[in-house]
């Protein structure tokens, strides 16, 4: 692959963080991330800008939640089967995420207006970070996790949300053994999806044989993990293209239990309780790469490496917590055959690439 284009997505915020993107029918993009002060902060709230293809542009940042009591992370953009697109995103009382619901707004109009927002999956602790999909049948899959302090988050889950009425109800299927395997993204195909791992070891992997009711438990790849965000995409080719850091824990002097947004540590640890094989933060999440697989996952190819300067700070990071950071990855691939990668960079702002398969 071949880098084409790299643009700086205009941001108000400070910090800017776990971006998504998805294509328009008119060729149009958006992303969406969250930004404010700092992750886990009640100003943190959900923004949405445009890719103006006519332009080649992108138009100045919309803010779409204002919850002045909790942080909102995480968000989705998920084109409906209606001709909806979907703004899912989470919600939580600041640094607690066993708190969180998934809230949604609606636009008919490909993003020119939105609905108000309301709760889609209310059950407490409930996270996401990847759009639903589709499955053969017509069924909604959204992948979630529940999330809790315990381990220092290293016992978080991940689940199968599940709706036959185009997101009305919702029924929920565990995925088995697959404590520490988070963020799961389900692919296109419905075939195979690929977690972040809390023990920040491998990507790890797992596959569905009747369109994503059922998984396997999840097995590492041979992909490393940091304990952050990876996604993956089915490129037209057939062939799967995933971003990640291509770095794991290796018991560097930064590595820690505690995640580095929390502001009080001894509390955070007092709430864990013990720890055992619990969650690894402060793994660097440099480089950032992208791989191929030509056989659903089960052997990788190196593409080519998006960013890799390990020292680079921004000048808001006064606490050193995000150098070299680059992260949090949304990978699309446009009706023009081109791909188009979003992720954090060093949290200043959102960064957008254009590559040529």
């Amino acid at each position: 692959m071949k880098v084409l284009q790299e643009k700086k997505i205009p941001t108000p915020c400070v910090s800017n963080h776990a971006s998504n993107l998805v294509e328009l029918g008119n060729g149009d993009l958006l992303c969406a991330w969250f930004g404010g002060s700092m992750e886990g902060s009640s100003d943190i709230s959900i923004y949405i800008a445009r890719h103006d293809r006519g332009r080649d542009a992108w138009l100045d940042a919309v803010r779409m939640s204002d919850d002045p009591m909790r942080s909102e992370q995480n968000p989705a953009l998920f084109r409906h089967p209606s001709g909806e697109v979907w703004l899912l995103y989470t919600a939580q009382d600041k640094a607690d995420q066993g708190t969180a619901v998934v809230h949604l707004r609606r636009s008919a109009d490909d993003g020119r207006t939105w609905s108000e927002t309301r709760d889609l999956i209310a059950r407490p602790g409930t996270f996401i970070r990847h759009a639903p999909v589709i499955n053969p049948s017509g069924l909604l899959l959204l992948p979630v996790w529940h999330s809790d302090m315990h381990n220092a988050f290293g016992d978080d889950s991940s689940l199968v949300q599940v709706s036959a009425d185009g997101g009305g109800s919702w029924d929920l299927l565990a995925v088995p053994d697959s404590r520490g395997c988070v963020h799961m993204d389900i692919l296109e195909n419905c075939q195979v999806a690929f977690f972040r791992r809390r023990q920040a070891d491998c990507v790890f992997r797992s596959v569905s044989q009747d369109g994503g009711l059922n998984w396997s438990p999840p097995e590492p790849t041979t992909l490393p993990n940091n304990n952050s965000s990876i996604q993956a995409r089915v490129l037209g080719d057939g062939r799967l293209a995933i971003v990640y850091n291509a770095i794991a824990a290796a018991g560097r002097a930064g590595e820690s239990a505690v995640p580095p947004w929390i502001k009080d540590r001894q509390a955070f640890l007092a709430a864990c309780g013990a720890i055992e094989n619990g969650a690894i933060w402060g793994v660097p999440r440099n480089p950032l790469v992208l791989s191929t697989s030509a056989d659903l996952g089960l052997s990788w190819r190196k593409e080519l490496v998006l960013e890799a300067d390990p020292a680079l700070r921004s000048a808001h990071d006064d606490r050193g917590a995000f150098v070299g950071d680059y992260s949090y990855p949304s990978i699309i691939q446009t009706s023009d055959g081109r791909v188009q990668v979003s992720y954090s960079y060093l949290r200043d702002y959102i960064k957008h690439v254009t590559l040529a398969t």
